[in-house]
């Protein structure tokens, strides 16, 4: 028998040649995307709207000024507050003290980091005798949590005497009304400034592509705003209202208010109801409040009508009077409106329990929610020293002493203060170590600012 031979077919799946491609190369230094979305492709600058959302496009731009009359919502928003403003500002250097031991050169730097800090102590005290003391203007600027941002101008002078004489420092910083202004950005949502209402030079806003900003006499430079800021997408500095995400337990809220006081109105002592004797249902009589002749039944209802307003009636013999009450004693009402507020305070302050009493909570229960509210407080803290350091220190370092030396030695704003429980825990931890020996007395100074928020010691101290 005659073999066949056979041949594999030649391999189909041969690794392809690879395809040479060019690297694409981009100007790290230059943005390129653009950020508007109406006008994406064009060069140019816009004005926003005042608007910052559907609610206020929708409702008025007041809506969450009408929100905050809420007791729950509107105490929220006070609580904190009070909270984030309760400790001072203090004005720290940028850099860490060094220890006489470190090159002579670090204490230098240090010498010219104290200089900095003082120079914009002196002003922020400064502040505190005008008519709006730095603590009642950060009080109004917190108003951003509920407008999504706040825009404050600031005045400066040069000072005529004390130890900053001859320095321009800030005279006032006054916030604005939103409706007085307009946010300019550019294509890539860089803020340009704003187009404000000016006495004596123009009230004309404008809205949309904005041509020539610097030939318009009522635009007003970024240097010369401090603009807080809470929330914001794409980089816009309007922001976001803390107030929108508690709008649909608020309405609702609105809504039922009152049906209730309907109900506690018409059942509150409940209601009377009056059956008049057969053999008098076809009689007429004097109204004893109209004065007029009308059918007995029409009269009783008359005199229902006066006791149900507090005064006293007399009835015709035989009459039957009947008290109908309401199924429930009005706990509907109450869950309700609890479930509402419950909703509004934890939008607003990320926990329910920080301001409303809990129903099935434990101690550690409580402890997280302390522990939440501490850090939202925090959270707000460093916005606001945020705001000083860079909106308000560095360019008045820039001014008096060069854009170099406030890039190395501006200052930083600080609010730190430590929780109770925390405070107490990590006062409890610190003393442990000192009677066991291990910490170094270099180490307290830090301790005492970084871990129990105290004053540092004096040198030697113990």
């Amino acid at each position: 028998m005659k073999k066949i031979k056979t041949e594999m077919p030649p391999a189909t799946t041969a690794v392809p040649p690879r395809r040479e491609e060019m690297a694409v190369v981009t100007d790290l230094a230059e943005p390129l995307v653009g950020s508007s979305v109406e006008y994406g492709f064009l060069q140019a600058d816009r004005a926003l709207p005042q608007t910052i959302d559907d609610a206020e496009r929708d409702f008025g731009e007041d809506i969450y000024d009408r929100m905050s009359n809420d007791a729950i919502l509107g105490g929220a928003e006070a609580f904190l507050k009070v909270l984030a403003l309760s400790v001072d500002i203090s004005v720290v250097p940028c850099l860490e003290e060094p220890r006489p031991h470190h090159p002579t050169q670090m204490h230098a730097e240090y010498a010219k980091a104290v200089e900095a800090a003082e120079f914009c102590r002196e002003f922020v005290d400064r502040l505190g005798v005008t008519d709006r003391p730095l603590r009642k203007i950060l009080w109004d600027m917190l108003d951003a949590m509920r407008k999504g941002h706040r825009l404050a101008e600031i005045e400066s002078e040069v000072a005529a005497e004390g130890p900053l004489k001859g320095f321009v420092v800030p005279r006032a910083i006054r916030p604005k009304p939103r409706r007085n202004y307009a946010f300019v950005l550019d294509e890539y949502n860089t803020f340009r400034g704003v187009i404000a209402v000016v006495p004596g030079v123009s009230i004309a806003l404008r809205n949309g592509i904005v041509y020539g900003l610097a030939e318009i006499p009522n635009a007003i430079a970024p240097s010369k705003l401090l603009v807080l800021t809470f929330g914001g997408k794409d980089g816009d500095p309007r922001g976001q209202s803390w107030f929108r995400r508690a709008y649909d337990p608020w309405y609702r809220k609105q809504i039922v208010k009152p049906e209730a006081v309907k109900t506690a109105v018409q059942f509150g002592g409940g209601m009377i109801t009056a059956i008049a004797p057969e053999d008098i249902n076809q009689v007429n009589v004097q109204d004893p409040v109209s004065g007029k002749t009308v059918h007995i039944q029409t009269a009783i209802q008359s005199i229902l009508q006066q006791l149900s307003n507090g005064g006293t009636a007399t009835f015709p013999g035989g009459t039957k009077l009947e008290v109908h009450r309401p199924d429930s004693n009005g706990t509907y009402f109450e869950d309700f409106f609890d479930r509402c507020d419950r909703e509004m305070v934890t939008t607003f302050l990320l926990s329910g329990r920080a301001m409303l009493e809990a129903r099935h909570g434990s101690k550690a229960d409580s402890a997280a929610s302390q522990d939440v509210v501490d850090d939202l407080v925090q959270y707000v803290r460093h916005e606001l020293c945020e705001l000083l350091s860079l909106r308000l220190f560095r360019p008045f370092l820039e001014l008096n002493f060069g854009s170099e030396f406030a890039q190395r030695y501006a200052p930083r704003a600080s609010m730190l203060k430590m929780s109770r429980p925390d405070f107490a825990a990590n006062a409890t931890a610190v003393a442990a170590l000192k009677t066991a020996g291990y910490l170094d007395p270099s180490q307290l100074a830090d301790i005492d600012r970084e871990i129990l928020g105290l004053p540092e010691r004096p040198v030697g101290g113990r």
